[in-house]
């Protein structure tokens, strides 16, 4: 040992020993503690908001089970251990139907034959939950399904021409009516002028919230009385109100309008103009407003950088807090930018040449309000995007039961909801469903939800696929080839 060699030698054994032990030590903590980078433009690769949320707020254990062979199963994997890495309730586990049929035999349904490769199912408190697909959307809405246990209804309104849940063209709503099943709701149609009896009109008992989308004909005065009769007494009501067709002219539908001013929020029966130039950027014209700010309020609660887009919307009008009914508060949700103004001239919205005229109202202009009913004679409603300690009851902490409000929606365009637009990579489809969202109190799901992979394939013409292939194969190639003999010949 007192030997160069041998102390060198033992110098090299230590530090290699040492940094084994480090590497062992860094292992052990990466194990226990996963750390992640997601580069990608869109997040791809990270949970949204509201999968976090639901996440960070899970109060009893679940389990994601994938039925598939291991092999096959690695994207879903992955997607679970993203879960299980946000919350120590979640677990996970993938089952080969193959390998251990007898345990697959668990997640079987009486009427399947056999379970399909990929199957993937949410337990939690002895219930089951399928996943629609693999994606991280069909899990979040799974696990919100088997963790409430039950089904809100919402209704659409019908007999008063408006947009059709069935409808699958650009204008329809079928889209939107799929992400409502999807995030845990059932729809169905509600015939106000069949449900009249004896003048009156009644709202299902069953109803978390109803929905009048796009009317083209006014409602009869007992449709609504019946609907502000619901909202007064704590009902939930969101009332879609398109400019009247053709724009620019009269609008008849004094009890549809009539309804919204009611509660402070008045149609301006206007179309609202762009000129900021901000929506051409996404291929939308002048008369597609680009929101450009959002109220404080839960339902536009991490929209900040989110684009909503309102075709062919008119403006609303706020009252002065002080003219505002007993009992109701009125809250901002989408705003216009400075340069819209609200066009009120047929032959200028006819002709397609508009201009802001003297008189017409500028921008920012309201598209969205969020209105609160207090039930109780003299009470306010609760003060918005403030919760209440509440127990496990739902009581507040002096043992008092919370008290229930009337909840509206307005919004002046039902176009944002259409299908050409709640299929496109805006926010539209989670404005809306966080809407829905506030008015059947479901405020927990409120958040952006997850995205898809942006499409980023080049369209090339013929020409720039020739160019491409030469720059790249001969002349890149080239110029180095004869750089680099150049050197050569020079040195030599």
């Amino acid at each position: 040992m007192r030997r160069r060699s041998a102390r060198e030698g033992a110098n090299s054994a230590l530090i290699v020993l040492l940094l084994a032990g480090a590497a062992v030590g860094v292992n052990m903590i990466a194990d226990r503690r996963n750390v992640s980078w997601d580069t990608t433009s869109g997040g791809i690769y990270s949970l949204s908001p509201q999968t976090i949320r639901i996440l960070e707020e899970l109060d009893r254990p679940i389990r994601l089970v994938v039925l598939d062979q291991p092999r096959a199963a690695g994207p879903v994997v992955d997607l679970f251990q993203r879960y299980a890495d946000e919350s120590g309730q979640v677990s996970w586990e993938v089952i080969d139907q193959e390998a251990e049929p007898v345990r697959a035999r668990v997640y079987q349904a009486t009427t399947e034959a056999g379970i399909p490769f990929g199957t993937i199912v949410v337990e939690a408190d002895g219930r089951q939950e399928r996943a629609g697909g693999a994606g991280e959307q069909d899990l979040t809405n799974a696990i919100v399904r088997v963790l409430k246990g039950e089904t809100r209804k919402v209704y659409f309104t019908t007999g008063h021409q408006e947009r059709s849940m069935d409808e699958p063209g650009a204008g329809g709503l079928s889209a939107i009516a799929s992400r409502l099943v999807d995030s845990n709701y059932e729809i169905a149609e509600l015939p106000l002028l069949a449900a009249v009896a004896g003048g009156e009109a009644a709202i299902p008992e069953d109803a978390a919230a109803v929905i009048v989308a796009g009317p083209r004909l006014d409602l009869i005065e007992a449709e609504a009385e019946a609907l502000a009769a619901s909202v007064r007494a704590g009902g939930k009501l969101m009332l879609l109100v398109d400019p009247v067709d053709p724009p620019g002219a009269d609008d008849d539908r004094q009890q549809l309008i009539g309804l919204a001013e009611e509660f402070g929020v008045a149609p301006a029966g206007d179309v609202a103009i762009d000129a900021s130039g901000v929506g051409q950027l996404f291929g939308f014209g002048i008369e597609a407003p680009l929101a450009a700010s959002y109220g404080f309020h839960p339902i536009t609660r991490g929209f900040e950088t989110a684009a909503t887009v309102f075709p062919l919307a008119q403006s609303l009008i706020e009252p002065d807090p002080e003219d505002l009914p007993e009992g109701v508060r009125v809250s901002e949700l989408v705003l216009t930018s400075d340069a819209a103004w609200g066009e009120e001239d047929e032959a200028e919205l006819a002709s397609g040449e508009v201009n802001a005229g003297e008189g017409e109202r500028t921008g920012p202009l309201a598209l969205a309000f969020a209105v609160t009913v207090a039930t109780e004679p003299g009470a306010e409603p609760a003060e918005e995007g403030v919760a209440e300690a509440v127990g496990p009851e739902g009581a507040a902490e002096d043992g008092t039961p919370p008290p229930t409000e009337g909840r509206l929606v307005v919004v002046g365009d039902t176009d944002f909801i259409g299908n050409n637009l709640a299929l496109a990579p805006l926010g539209n489809a989670d404005l809306f469903l966080n809407m829905v969202n506030w008015l059947t109190e479901d405020e927990d799901l409120i958040a952006i939800r997850p995205r898809s992979a942006d499409d980023r394939r080049i369209t090339m013409t013929a020409a720039q696929v020739r160019n491409a292939v030469l720059f790249t194969v001969v002349f890149l190639p080239g110029f180095f080839l004869i750089w680099g003999a150049s050197v050569w010949w020079s040195r030599r």
